[in-house]
């Protein structure tokens, strides 16, 4: 069979896992005799329709790395292709696989541990990604969300320097919410472009316990990860920042979306360009409807009890950057949102260079739909590198859907889902970055 993209879903592999309301609400209803298998692949064809590689049966299986939670997929400068995947339990873990497709029987993913798992400098580490510096060298970041409290911890992946981790506590909570918030708990971590010479790389981290984004700039690289904090941009009160991604589109550069979590909702934050300093822009943006959880004294308002039915989870932008996907959970939907902004033509005849982003001024976040997912807690969202699919994790009715996405309106459209137990998180990769010709 022809495929567009190879995804891979980290599933849950014990019960009862990453809910808020476990403890005092015996959790989010769901079917609890089925847990995940660990790591699955699977196939999306030229029209987004989803099919199982291996047979259905798990790449990393539970009894090897339990509970991988969050993966992150590095395929650059002809290094072998490498999936990295954390295990998310107290005694937090991470381990890089070496991967490829062959053909053997029908095309299937190999995978191959690149070493023992490795200790992620923190407790139930939720979120991994990789980066790479102006000069080469690599970079894994995880976010260990932490009980007393969240680590970010910052791994040199080069082979040719021995440099030891850096890990960075957090700090205290804002304790808005004390039940959730006494604490500072990473949840995420991205990348962004130095704006300073001495920089090798700047960090920001979503706290969802402090209600903060913290940046860092990695200063160094000489025996160890010299980090510094640069500064905080407090969120709202008790809103929980969750995920943040900074725009692909290189006139946008400096505008990040942020998902938070305790609100639903999305904010929009820039770096400011003459400082790299983070500001917030204007208010942030509800998920849900004005009436929601509406149908008070039936049984459809049982979500009111969880946090009065609020509980975002993934927000991302499409690949042009002109168009917001957030994934509000208990609603069990996607909003689509339209990002507006104008040119400022004396900003753009003083600036450097035609679309520099000092010219340009952002308006607002559009409302464009709101698309239910048609499945149980939408953990985790992936969009294909070309922009037309979306796939969604669904930790509660245990599966992953396919959306068609329309380049031009951004408006989304089901595809179909395959089952996958406790799902938590999918990720989509080019066959050719696996060193495979379609």
């Amino acid at each position: 069979m022809e495929f567009e993209y190879v995804g891979f879903v980290g599933c849950y592999t014990m019960p009862g896992q990453a809910d808020p309301f476990e403890s005092s609400h015996g959790g989010i209803p769901h079917d609890r005799s089925k847990i995940g298998k660990g790591v699955l692949a699977i196939g999306i064809d030229i029209d987004g329709r989803l099919f199982f590689l291996n047979n259905g049966e798990p790449v990393i299986k539970a009894d090897d790395l339990p509970n991988p939670s969050y993966l992150s997929f590095n395929g650059r400068r002809g290094r072998a292709a490498r999936l990295c995947v954390v295990s998310e339990l107290g005694d937090g873990k991470w381990q890089p696989f070496c991967c490829e497709l062959t053909e053997n029987d029908g095309v299937c993913v190999k995978l191959e541990a690149d070493g023992a798992p490795l200790g992620s400098g923190g407790s139930f580490p939720c979120h991994i990604t990789h980066a790479c510096s102006p000069v080469g060298v690599d970079f894994i970041l995880i976010s260990n969300y932490g009980e007393e409290h969240g680590v970010l911890t910052i791994v040199c992946d080069d082979e040719a320097l021995e440099v030891k981790p850096n890990s960075i506590v957090l700090g205290s909570g804002s304790k808005v919410n004390y039940t959730r918030q006494q604490s500072s708990h990473a949840h995420s971590s991205c990348v962004v472009p130095s704006m300073t010479p001495s920089s090798m790389i700047d960090i920001c981290s979503a706290d969802l316990g402090s209600d903060s984004i913290i940046q860092f700039s990695i200063l160094s690289c000489n025996q160890s990860l010299a980090c510094v904090e640069k500064g905080r941009l407090a969120a709202p009160p008790g809103s929980g920042p969750r995920s943040l991604m900074f725009n692909p589109n290189a006139a946008l550069s400096n505008l990040a979306v942020v998902s938070l979590e305790m609100t639903a909702q999305v904010w929009l934050i820039r770096r400011r360009p003459h400082d790299g300093c983070l500001e917030g822009l204007g208010s942030p943006v509800s998920l849900l409807p004005d009436d929601w959880p509406n149908c008070v004294g039936t049984t459809e308002s049982s979500e009111m009890q969880f946090n009065r039915g609020r509980w975002a989870s993934d927000a991302l932008w499409s690949p042009d950057g002109k168009f917001v996907y957030a994934a509000a959970r208990l609603h069990d939907s996607i909003s689509v949102f339209q990002l507006k902004y104008k040119i400022d033509p004396y900003r753009e005849r003083t600036s450097t260079g035609e679309g520099c982003p000092n010219s340009i001024i952002i308006e607002n976040l559009e409302f464009v739909q709101r698309i239910p997912t048609g499945g149980r807690t939408p953990r985790c969202l992936a969009m294909s590198e070309c922009g037309r699919f979306l796939l969604v994790a669904h930790q509660h009715s245990h599966d992953v859907a396919s959306f068609r996405r329309c380049s031009e309106s951004g408006m989304l459209s089901f595809v179909n889902r395959l089952n996958a137990n406790c799902a938590a998180c999918v990720k989509l990769v080019r066959p050719q970055m696996m060193g495979f010709e379609t």
